[in-house]
């Protein structure tokens, strides 16, 4: 058995203009679709950028095996760009308001996690705790798992005591089992 080839052969005869019309077809196809994807990139899947601004987000304690691991902050192009204008907005209002001594409200959040993480982690009393720390334009958040309820309060009570820290979320899932109140990290 014979396979038709795609390339025009001149001398074949036969059920040439078949395979003629399906190559032309097929070259048409290929052309439409990649001249698609070049005048609209976001066609393709859209890609996930994982933490462009370089968020403070780290462990802070690491003591509860089994706590599901929280997701690093992750944004479309399109997703990035409405958060790049909030960001601007917020950080500069903080400033022209009075409320803060740099120009920006996001430029605290090094300084904030360079003072949070070292009391999180030498704190007795969160030794049983497996939480991360996020944090962005002086608002702290928690991810992760804790013993015992009192726990949250006990790291609320850590972060309000840090210069600078404007706001606490937690979102803590008490013990390992159930449904994390946060997103889960890609495996």
């Amino acid at each position: 058995m014979t396979i038709p080839s795609l390339t025009p052969n001149p001398h074949a005869t036969g059920c040439m203009p078949a395979v003629r019309g399906r190559l032309r077809w097929l070259n048409l196809a290929t052309a439409c679709l990649l001249v698609g994807l070049w005048a609209n990139p976001s066609a393709a899947a859209p890609a996930v950028l994982v933490n462009p601004f370089h968020d403070p987000f780290e462990p802070a304690t690491r003591g509860l095996a089994g706590c599901p691991v929280p997701s690093p902050p992750t944004y479309t192009q399109a997703e990035l760009q409405e958060v790049e204008h909030h960001r601007v907005e917020q950080g500069n209002s903080c400033y022209l308001a009075g409320q803060c001594r740099l120009s920006n409200s996001f430029f605290y959040d090094r300084g904030i996690a360079h003072a949070l993480l070292p009391r999180l982690r030498a704190d007795p009393q969160l030794r049983d705790t497996s939480v991360w720390l996020l944090v962005q334009g002086r608002f702290v958040q928690f991810f992760g798992c804790v013993a015992r309820r009192e726990q949250i309060a006990r790291l609320e009570a850590v972060a309000r005591a840090t210069p600078d820290v404007e706001a606490i979320l937690s979102k803590v899932l008490v013990g390992t089992h159930g449904k994390p109140p946060y997103p889960l990290a890609s495996p």
